[in-house]
């Protein structure tokens, strides 16, 4: 733990520094900075990590009562990572997605497709349609979409770690928090609180740069359509708490074998603290499955993060997470990071997880936008 804290201070003084030699002013990228003629900044803290703002613009269906002007409809998002492995391996991991939108009247298609990576197979991620009645404050989407948890759990992680609960399966329900969905979601916000409602019948199972296909002997799909309410109060300027409720079905065939249902249950909690530049975020979740193996045998499951944030300036942070969780084996993970935008349209990312108990790794990476960003 000691060389993990060590060898993180290390790294975060010449993080530190580099911020501070490479920091830049914000300028336009395609496809929404064009349209309205903004700056990246003012969506984005890090790229592709949004902001309030930025947040509150999605969450309007990409609407905003300002003039439209011509844009480009698609843009590329390129990354390419490093990753020491504890046996002192070396690998770098390139992997791109293209990202698309089009409006059409107060109706917006958007599209995240993978181009593939580890010499996994390209293909969509996310593509949905989204439209947002400004009287009711209510927001429509259909088609495939990530669930609205508190971190965006694969298209805008903030660092190169799956976060706690989300991506684990719990014994043969292979149906992960981080798998989008096709179904629906209807946002609505009543003054300081928002609820979400998503029915779905099925999710995408891939990662948000790629991967290469592993065979598990086992087909699964939705028995039941899967339902989820999600909860949020900003309970002030700087508190927001919440809750989430899930449930569904599984069917679990395995190779050779006779299909069973796995009915399951996934229920969370989190709040947000976020005075001036800190940011503390802390979320639960406990699941259950009532026939996880295909032997009638009931699985419990939790886990969740502890995460602090540090943001020296409005383009970069410093990051510290305790990851856990139990389905029913125990994996716990300190990840230490940070980021920062080299240019305008270029983030460097540098991270250690330290397995408690176990090994511990390095990354980092650069995630880059094409086409170049236009001044305006």
């Amino acid at each position: 733990m000691l060389n993990n804290l060590l060898r993180f201070t290390v790294s975060a003084s010449v993080f530190a520094a580099l911020m501070v030699l490479c920091n830049a002013n914000a300028e336009a990228i395609p496809i929404f900075a064009q349209r309205y003629h903004l700056t990246c900044e003012t969506c984005h803290s890090v790229l592709p990590e949004l902001n309030s703002f930025g947040l509150a613009f999605r969450e309007h269906g990409y609407q905003l009562p300002l003039p439209k002007h011509g844009t480009t409809v698609v843009a590329l998002r390129y990354q390419l990572e490093w990753q020491q492995s504890p046996v002192n391996s070396r690998r770098w991991t390139p992997g791109g997605v293209l990202l698309g939108n089009l409006e059409v009247g107060q109706i917006t298609a958007f599209a995240h497709y993978n181009l593939g990576a580890q010499g996994g197979p390209a293909g969509l991620y996310l593509g949905f349609l989204a439209g947002y009645n400004k009287h009711t404050q209510t927001l429509y989407r259909a088609g495939l979409f990530e669930l609205p948890l508190v971190q965006s759990p694969g298209q805008r992680l903030d660092d190169l770690q799956q976060y706690g609960y989300y991506g684990i399966h719990v014994g043969l329900n292979d149906l992960p928090l981080s798998s989008p969905r096709w179904g629906f979601q209807i946002e609505r916000t009543v003054a300081n609180l928002r609820l979400d409602f998503i029915g779905d019948d099925g999710e995408f199972k891939g990662a948000a740069y790629g991967g290469a296909p592993s065979p598990t002997g086992e087909t699964t799909s939705a028995a039941h359509p899967e339902f989820g309410l999600f909860a949020r109060v900003r309970a002030s300027d700087n508190l927001t708490v919440g809750g989430e409720a899930m449930t569904g079905s599984r069917w679990i065939v395995l190779t050779g074998k006779s299909g069973f249902e796995d009915p399951y249950t996934r229920d969370g909690v989190f709040l947000q603290f976020a005075p001036g530049k800190f940011q503390l975020t802390a979320e639960q979740w406990w699941g259950s499955d009532q026939n996880a193996d295909g032997f009638g045998s009931a699985v419990a499951s939790s886990g969740g993060y502890i995460r602090a944030k540090y943001y020296p300036t409005p383009h970069s942070y410093l990051g510290i997470r305790y990851d856990a969780s139990a389905n029913p084996f125990i994996t716990r993970d300190f990840v230490y990071y940070g980021a920062f935008m080299i240019t305008p349209h270029v983030r460097f990312i540098l991270q250690d997880v330290a397995n408690v108990g176990s090994t511990s790794s390095l990354g980092a990476a650069f995630t880059v936008g094409f086409p170049w960003p236009l001044k305006v």
